[in-house]
């Protein structure tokens, strides 16, 4: 599945008219979604740490925009790499629950467009994001090329916004969350950020997919034992 959702991704690599480059031998059995990849830190996006704020989660930090603005942004590279205006526009969000928790109270929302849907976490004191995320059904993603490229390009979004990246960093990030597919626990530390897959049930029995980030102190990469996805590529 990795190699074909790489391969997928090329075409959002042309899109932003970016190249492919050979990679290290761990990965030769795929092709890298990352913009001009080698095994040089430079070609890595940088860390934006100024959209990180500290918080009382368990994590220790939070995404530094509100869910208004996220969608915003996220609208915004959205279409300007193809997407339909309206597809996820701020009013179609949904809260799910209120939940109160150690370190304070979140309230959860989702955005459906049919077949993907966008997943957000708030902290309801600073209401700040504390968690993003893409939610889609297992038949619908392997059911052609086409959706699988739109939900990895999805993913890719949703990290390069969240994390205050640039639209050329999309491809970098799909290919990221690809590679949870390969990982153990399915997780990686990249940028003081959390990158998550995890598979499910949905209420008719189909198999889910989630993939999510959240922010977090660089304290917990080490304390939690996360494999750092730089680590991950260049070894």
């Amino acid at each position: 599945m990795k190699k074909t959702i790489c391969l997928i991704l090329l075409c959002t690599l042309c899109t932003l008219a970016l190249v492919l480059c050979s990679c290290s031998q761990k990965k030769s059995e795929t092709v890298s979604a990352v913009s001009g990849a080698t095994e040089d830190e430079a070609n890595y996006p940088a860390p934006v740490k100024e959209n990180f704020v500290e918080s009382d989660t368990e994590s220790g930090m939070s995404y530094k925009m509100t869910l208004d603005q996220y969608t915003s942004e996220f609208n915004s590279m959205y279409i300007s790499l193809g997407g339909s205006l309206g597809d996820y526009s701020y009013n179609k969000w949904k809260k799910t629950k209120t939940d109160s928790q150690n370190d304070g109270e979140y309230d959860y929302y989702y955005l459906d467009s049919g077949e993907i849907t966008l997943t957000a976490s708030v902290e309801r004191d600073s209401l700040y994001l504390s968690n993003v995320g893409c939610g889609v059904e297992t038949k619908f993603f392997n059911e052609s090329e086409n959706n699988q490229q739109k939900v990895m390009t999805i993913c890719g979004i949703i990290a390069a916004v969240a994390g205050g990246y640039e639209v050329e960093d999309v491809p970098f990030f799909g290919n990221l969350y690809v590679d949870t597919f390969e990982s153990e626990e399915h997780c990686f530390w990249y940028g003081n950020s959390i990158y998550l897959y995890d598979n499910g049930k949905s209420e008719d029995g189909d198999g889910t997919m989630l993939f999510r980030t959240m922010p977090a102190s660089a304290s917990i990469e080490e304390e939690w034992d996360l494999q750092d996805y730089k680590e991950y590529w260049l070894g």
